[in-house]
């Protein structure tokens, strides 16, 4: 209350559309430069104006969780990833200005991602593998690329504004946003700051799901005890004949609980964080432009649930112990722009570059027992430029050295250093109604590991550490044709490598985030894919209609496998290699219909869904334990038999299908939208993995423009999850000890000037 009072004050004394072939949502905005993520073409979602502040969320993650074909790791609320297509992590790019932002979130789903949503003036969405050819392989599901202007654009139509926004509620986190823009002589100067605080957050029943409560469930299945965090009193077997069932008495089946099972909130869930930015550019001419910006976030922050089973410091401070992660970085970017004039050959080159510091502690009951440190130099120049009217094209260049350091008793990566170099080209061709694209990628990675330090080798085929070097190639081909104004098709085909990410190869020591101990292998492969999309548009006036399917096929497919053993309190799993198989689709719709007097109504719904699964090439019938088989082995059918016996016929965590439906109604300066996402019970799932249930999320925003707050400023309220439903993710590694929160309602107000 305190801090939302604070906010108030300063708040007062500060005031003296989606695009593509797929998806498209306009709002105006600025018109920017073409960036290396807006010049693909495919299924792209683009957010800014109003549809980018009715979505914006504390987390990139769930500012995005409600577009189709979009999800989020749930990872708490201030730790929530976007997922692609049923992917995040090592498949998914997170970008800045159009540079990778490649950070410790990829690896460990409870680390911060350093961008900060309400910063935003456009989030571009890249769903699919052609986001490999600027981004790299990495990239295979996609790219979201946040752009926030912290070096201003001047060269692109940017206008200088102040802008306050306070926000506060019920259930909600407070916050604090100030911006301050100038523009004199050439110069312009761009200044953020943010306050973000939240308590532990509020759920309609336990913080535990139902399950955890169950003796009958959690006696046959150790795998569901150790996810729920609880342990079990002695239970009593008997054999019937067949098989041994339980017979404890109703009076000895004891659960008891590691942490608080708490009702009606989930403990340890609070967060605090500070970030801000700084950047100025100058006009050298009338073409070119040279900027720079410094940015800063700082957060304290708790893991919801008990997360440190196995951890070597757990003995001597307590079992049930909350972790806190104190998250820190710092950014140093620079840019520069120019434009050739209309007699040349080249249309524009543009270098950007930035240096960044991450520190991420993760400390258990006070004692420091993970501290990661990333330093990273990114260099990418650009040039755009034009041989023939009808064939624009660019090239790029990405240098990047990265150096990741590790200590403490539960480090689980060594001190790595990595290199990059890449080149890439796109190349456009407009035949009337017909325009394709073409890419090409190269790139050169290094990783050296320093095995000095805290770090201990893994077993297995983790146990090897060594040197990696990989040379990948990707390429690409698009289509967009329109036969007629109304109609559009697009396809698309892509083939990608990735190179494993430096926890597939060096990880070693129980990873309390995911609740594993997560076991390496510095042999793997290049991960490959070969990737088809193809959708269609139709629009009928004010009605428009878009499908689009995919289909990923995978070789060399890196995934974290299951072994059955159990060290320390926590499953082995370590990171292999199979075929797999990714496809799926994605259907909306928007309709927009305008009164004479009372405004203009919206409609729009989508569905969407994704399946991940192993692909296998016999059909089941091999016995490795058959005489024949164990003295004349099949290396292909027995490596199937074993996938099939340990991982089944899914990939684990597989975001469950959903349905979405919108209806807003706008009219003059009043806006109001309700919005229903419902998502179906996940019952493809993983060996010794659980289905979940289905759960529907209804929200309502309003808005009212208020003259006194300045040019469009505003008074808004947020209400998410008006039902006070139990939510769980089947997604989340989080979904047995804290679902999502629940009814919640943000006040607030946005004044610009």
């Amino acid at each position: 209350m305190n801090l939302t009072l604070s906010l108030i004050s300063l708040a007062l004394a500060s005031s003296h559309n989606v695009s593509g072939a797929i998806e498209h949502i306009e709002v105006s905005g600025q018109h920017q430069l073409p960036s290396a993520s807006s010049e693909l073409i495919g299924a792209n979602i683009e957010l800014n104006g109003a549809q980018l502040n009715e979505l914006k969320a504390p987390t990139l993650g769930d500012t995005l969780d409600t577009l189709p074909g979009v999800s989020a790791s749930h990872f708490g609320p201030s730790a929530s990833r976007p997922q692609l297509r049923g992917f995040g992590a090592q498949r998914v790019v997170l970008a800045t200005n159009a540079m990778a932002v490649r950070d410790m979130s990829s690896i460990s789903a409870d680390q911060l991602v350093p961008i900060e949503p309400f910063f935003a003036d456009n989030i571009r969405v890249i769903k699919g593998a052609t986001a490999v050819i600027p981004f790299g392989g990495e990239a295979m599901a996609g790219v979201v690329d946040v752009d926030d202007s912290r070096i201003p654009k001047q060269l692109s139509a940017w206008q200088a504004q102040e802008k306050v926004e306070l926000q506060s509620g019920y259930n909600s986190a407070s916050s604090l946003l100030a911006q301050t823009q100038g523009q004199q002589q050439g110069f312009a100067f761009n200044a953020n700051i943010l306050v973000r605080q939240r308590g532990d957050y509020k759920v309609p029943d336990s913080a535990k799901a139902p399950v955890c409560a169950s003796w009958s469930e959690l006696v046959t299945d150790v795998r569901l005890a150790d996810h729920c965090q609880v342990k079990l009193a002695s239970p009593q077997w008997q054999f019937n004949g067949e098989k041994w069932v339980d017979i404890t008495p109703i009076d000895e089946q004891i659960i008891s609980h590691y942490g608080l099972n708490d009702q009606g909130k989930v403990s340890n869930s609070s967060s605090y964080q500070t970030s801000g930015s700084i950047g100025g550019s100058q006009l050298l001419s009338e073409h070119q432009e040279l900027g720079f910006a410094y940015s800063f976030g700082k957060a304290n922050r708790g893991i919801p649930g008990f997360m440190h089973l196995g951890s070597a410091t757990a003995p001597k401070v307590g079992q049930a112990a909350d972790i806190r992660i104190y998250s820190s970085f710092h950014r140093i970017d620079g840019r520069y722009s120019q434009h050739f004039n209309t007699q040349s050959y080249l249309d524009y080159l543009e270098i950007n570059g930035f240096y960044s510091q991450q520190r991420d502690d993760e400390t258990l009951a006070g004692t420091s027992v993970n501290l990661f440190e990333v330093d990273a130099l990114q260099l990418n120049p650009r040039i755009g430029f034009t041989w023939h009217d009808q064939a624009p094209a660019s090239v790029g260049l990405q240098i990047e050295r990265s150096e990741h350091r590790g200590e403490g008793s539960d480090n689980y990566l060594p001190e790595i250093e990595g290199k990059r170099e890449a080149l890439y080209l796109l190349q456009n061709l407009h035949l009337q109604a017909l325009q394709l694209q073409f890419g090409a990628r190269y790139d050169h990675i290094q990783y050296k590991p320093n095995l000095e330090g805290s770090y201990v080798p893994g077993r297995g085929q983790g146990a090897n550490v060594q040197e990696r070097e990989f040379h990948l190639q990707n390429y690409s081909v698009s289509m967009n044709y329109h036969p007629v104004p109304m109609w559009s098709l697009h396809a698309s085909y892509t083939d990608a490598q990735r190179a494993p990410a430096i926890n597939e190869l060096y990880a070693s020591n129980p990873h309390l985030a995911l609740l594993i101990e997560e076991q390496g292998n510095t042999h793997l492969k290049v991960e490959q894919n070969r990737a088809l999309e193809w959708g269609t548009r139709v629009t009928l006036g004010d009605l428009q209609l878009a499908a689009t399917w995919f289909d990923n096929e995978y070789t060399d497919f890196t995934y974290l496998g299951n072994t059955g053993v159990n060290r320390g309190g926590v499953y082995v799993q370590e990171w292999r290699q199979a075929d797999t198989d990714n496809q799926g689709y994605e259907i909306t719709l928007d309709y927009s219909y305008t009164f004479t007097d009372w405004g203009v109504i919206t409609l729009s719904a989508f569905t969407d869904s994704v399946k991940n699964t192993p692909r296998y090439q016999f059909d089941g019938s091999y016995d490795p334990f058959e005489l024949d088989n164990f003295l004349n082995p099949d290396k292909a059918q027995e490596a199937e038999y074993w996938r099939r016996t340990m991982e089944g016929d899914s990939i684990p965590k597989t975001p469950a299908n959903r349905t979405g439906l919108k209806l807003g109604w706008q009219y003059d300066g009043l806006r109001f939208t309700v919005n229903y996402t419902h998502h179906d019970k996940q019952q493809n799932v993983g060996k010794h993995e659980r289905p979940s249930s289905s759960y529907a999320l209804l929200g309502f925003d309003a808005s009212v423009v208020q003259p006194w707050l300045g040019d469009s400023g505003e008074l808004f309220v947020n209400i998410d999850n008006i039902t006070d439903e139990d939510a769980r993710a089947h997604q989340s590694y989080l979904r047995f000890i804290a679902p999502l929160p629940g009814r919640s309602i943000a006040l607030g107000l946005r004044a610009r000037f």
